[in-house]
């Protein structure tokens, strides 16, 4: 999905929702461009990408998924 599609946002809440365990409505006051949202944030999503990028390594092609 490209940022000027309809639902784009909406489909980024949700999964700043799910990365974060933060509810949607909390992460929908954090500005238009999520500019008001707390550093802390930053800092769970890289290292939710850097354990994806490991397990992209590490585990096999077959392994499920959660």
């Amino acid at each position: 999905m490209s940022p000027d599609e309809r639902g784009y946002r909406k489909a980024c809440v949700i999964a700043l929702a799910e990365a974060t365990g933060l509810s949607e409505r909390t992460i929908g006051n954090w500005g238009t461009n999520f500019e008001k949202r707390p550093n802390y944030v930053a800092h769970i999503l890289r290292m939710a990408d850097k354990l994806n990028q490991i397990k992209k390594i590490v585990l096999p092609p077959d392994f499920p998924q959660e």
